[in-house]
């Protein structure tokens, strides 16, 4: 069930973390829009040097089962003009410890669906969930996410 405004997810079964109640929020050269259906980061730089761009969720995933969280992406990875590398993070909150990081595909724009497990310990605490656009040179780089599933026991 989701609480509004308190970015808090208790005992969902299944939860697209873009649907329009969860509001992702840019970082460095990231530029971020969303609606119902989709979210779509991309980056533009000139900028020389190792740039975390990124598109962010702060979240609490709330259950009182101690079992895994699992993630479902359906994403397209592109470089248009330069390389760039995709991830997916989940960090604490509080201590800013990355909890989870799994590279994402480079797709050249085709449709990917990807299932991680996340680890019991995101689970009732304030977690912040990132997708990143990673460079270390010019470059023209997109990330579209058409679902973002959080899958709780």
């Amino acid at each position: 069930m989701l609480v509004p405004n308190q970015w808090s997810i208790t005992q969902a079964r299944e939860t697209n973390l873009i649907y329009k109640t969860f509001i992702w929020k840019p970082f460095s050269a990231a530029i971020v829009s969303q609606n119902a259906s989709d979210l779509d980061i991309i980056v533009v730089t000139d900028k020389n040097g190792k740039l975390w761009n990124r598109a962010y969720l702060p979240i609490q995933i709330n259950s009182t089962s101690n079992d895994s969280v699992l993630l479902n992406l359906d994403y397209d990875a592109i470089s248009y003009v330069g390389n760039a590398t995709f991830i997916s993070e989940v960090r604490d909150n509080s201590s800013n410890k990355v909890l989870w990081s799994n590279f994402l595909n480079i797709t050249n724009g085709q449709s990917s669906n990807q299932t991680f497990t996340l680890p019991k310990n995101i689970l009732n605490k304030p977690v912040e969930f990132r997708l990143y656009i990673v460079t270390v040179a010019p470059g023209e780089h997109e990330l579209r996410v058409k679902r973002a599933s959080l899958i709780t026991p």
